[in-house]
């Protein structure tokens, strides 16, 4: 008899403990691993990838993610194929491209920035954009990103490219000191590196990224995962979306908040310089996972006809876009009318 009591006992004692452990197992964070394809972290919006780490978003959703960081798409993208990442932020035409030729189907599950914030900078003498027919005009290289989008924006303000002089010049900086210098009379530069100069005497701010995105609608940049990804880890990829989506709400009311969190990552940025930026894309966060299909579609139909997509299958933009992730978000959290309209129905 006091054997069997002791047992009961034992049970007793021991069946909380049994259960607090189980309980402290499903409580644990759950892993990912994400690839950035820039580094270090830039002053715009996309920034919410490594801030809301910093902030703490990602620990509140019950992830533990780690940030990898890659100098560009190529290298994030090769992460990706053997499975040393789970999630990129890469190159919109790369996951077209990759998917169409089958060499390894992945999938957009949303934009934390959609945009590379262009905006086309020149001598101050240049006063209009019609201006800048018969001058010199800088690009990364012949084809590239900066150039296409430039020559698209400048055709539909009236300029007519084949009047220009292109200049392949390479990086950003580098063309940004060439334009201070002198040495051309106009470029295509980000708002982050547009800082950087902005104070040098004879430039210009001739086309602002408001207007170039306006006319050169392309998302740049997604947040990508392979299929077998998204089928082995679709709880971690809806609880990533959900961090990125409140992170880029917060700051989207907060500009103090991203001050703060973005001069602490890179101490040599001005506070002031930072409050200005935040200015410049205070309606560009993504607060409803800027996945709007139309503009995906655009985006696509811009690499097609530009020839980056040279020879390159064409798929629908369902075949490289998958909306659940943050559509199970926008149900939870509600979409805001503020900006970023999702272009769907979320039911």
């Amino acid at each position: 008899m006091k054997i069997l009591l002791a047992l009961v006992a034992c049970t007793i004692f021991l069946r909380p403990v049994s259960l607090a452990a189980a309980e402290a197992k499903t409580r644990e964070p759950l892993k990912l691993r994400v690839g950035l394809g820039s580094s270090p972290v830039p002053p715009l919006p996309n920034s919410v990838l490594w801030l809301a780490k910093d902030l703490g978003f990602y620990q509140r959703e019950g992830l533990e993610i780690e940030l990898i960081e890659f100098q560009g798409t190529p290298l994030a993208i090769a992460a990706m194929i053997s499975g040393d990442i789970d999630v990129g932020n890469v190159s919109t035409s790369e996951v077209i491209r990759l998917t169409a030729t089958k060499g390894q189907p992945m999938r957009a599950i949303h934009s934390p920035d959609a945009r590379l914030y262009f905006l086309i900078a020149a001598r101050d003498e240049i006063k209009t954009v019609q201006a800048l027919q018969g001058k010199s005009f800088a690009v990364a290289r012949l084809g590239s990103v900066d150039h296409t989008q430039s020559m698209l924006t400048l055709r539909a303000l009236g300029v007519n490219p084949a009047g220009l002089t292109v200049l392949a010049m390479g990086v950003p900086t580098t063309r940004a000191q060439a334009l201070v210098a002198g040495r051309v009379d106009a470029t295509a530069m980000s708002v982050g590196t547009w800082a950087s100069i902005q104070k040098e005497p004879g430039v210009r701010i001739l086309i602002d990224h408001n207007t170039f995105f306006e006319n050169a609608t392309v998302v740049e940049k997604v947040n990508a995962a392979t299929t077998k990804v998204i089928e082995e880890k679709p709880e971690q990829l809806r609880r990533f979306t959900a961090a990125i989506v409140k992170t880029a709400r917060h700051f989207a009311d907060n500009q103090e908040g991203w001050v703060n969190a973005i001069t602490k990552r890179r101490a040599k940025l001005d506070r002031k310089d930072a409050a200005n930026l935040w200015s410049g894309f205070k309606t560009s966060w993504a607060v409803n996972g800027l996945m709007n299909l139309e503009t995906y579609k655009k985006t696509a139909d811009f690499y097609y006809q530009s020839g980056t997509l040279e020879k390159v299958p064409k798929i629908e933009v369902n075949e490289w876009t998958d909306t659940r992730f943050l559509d199970d978000v926008l149900r939870e959290v509600g979409v805001t009318q503020m900006a970023d309209p999702p272009g769907r129905t979320i039911r």
